[in-house]
């Protein structure tokens, strides 16, 4: 493939800058928890990659919505120590 050329799965237009090429977005949304989205983009390095952006919704304020957030922060940690794992 050329540096023009743009893969299979590629949005094009102007979802294509700095040289990247980037899926359309996908969305999962988890009722009454949030949602998740997820895009796949080759980098001008060659690079495939995944960019992940969400949101979950915190049920309590203070200490709690703390620990909910810890527990996230903790779980997304797995999950990418996981993915980058060969």
């Amino acid at each position: 493939m050329g540096p023009y050329e743009h893969p299979a799965w590629c949005a094009r237009g102007h979802r294509c800058n700095l040289g990247e090429h980037r899926a359309h977005p996908m969305v999962m949304e988890v009722d009454g928890v949030g949602k998740v989205l997820i895009t796949r983009v080759l980098g001008n390095n060659g690079r495939e990659r995944v960019e992940v952006a969400g949101s979950a919704y915190l049920t309590a304020k203070g200490p709690a919505a703390n620990r909910q957030v810890d527990r996230t922060l903790r779980g997304f940690a797995h999950v990418m120590a996981s993915a980058a794992a060969r």
